[in-house]
């Protein structure tokens, strides 16, 4: 039994309505943790994220810290879980600190720009968080509604 990760997501939108109505249709999650250590002690927005779902989807607001520990707890329940992190940069600490799954889900921009190398969308400093949890073994791709198909091309590429 224990933890199965359904799905990893990079989305500074965190929850919104295309992940909690649209994605967990598809992943079949039954809970979602958000990594965003600056409100993972925040019980509003907890609560205010717990409205976003449907009641039997429970919630989270974790510290990259928090999220670890919780996966890696010893767990006789089974768990779906969807993961969203803030950004690139609290997915790579994730990853630093023992965060495994096999890849991660990053949204197209909302403009639909062509994207045929890494700078044509990210700074420096996050390709470098990409290379980094791409050493780690993880594949990343675009991705925004469950009907697109994966994006891995331009992960693949030099920058």
């Amino acid at each position: 039994m224990g933890i199965t990760i359904k799905l990893a997501r990079v989305d500074q939108r965190l929850l919104h309505a295309t992940v909690a109505v649209n994605w967990n249709q598809f992943v079949n999650a039954n809970y979602v943790a958000i990594v965003d250590p600056k409100h993972n002690n925040d019980p509003f927005i907890n609560k205010v994220m717990q409205l976003c779902l449907p009641k039997p989807l429970k919630v989270k607001i974790f510290s990259v810290e928090e999220l670890v520990a919780f996966i890696n707890k010893d767990s006789t329940k089974k768990c779906n879980l969807m993961v969203i992190f803030k950004d690139l940069a609290t997915a790579k600490k994730a990853v630093e600190k023992g965060f495994k799954t096999k890849e991660i889900q990053i949204p197209y921009p909302a403009s639909r720009i062509v994207i045929r190398k890494l700078s044509d969308f990210f700074n420096e400093e996050e390709i470098q968080y990409i290379r980094f949890i791409q050493g780690k073994g993880i594949k990343l791709f675009f991705q925004t509604s469950p009907l697109d198909n994966k994006e891995y091309s331009v992960f693949t590429r030099d920058s």
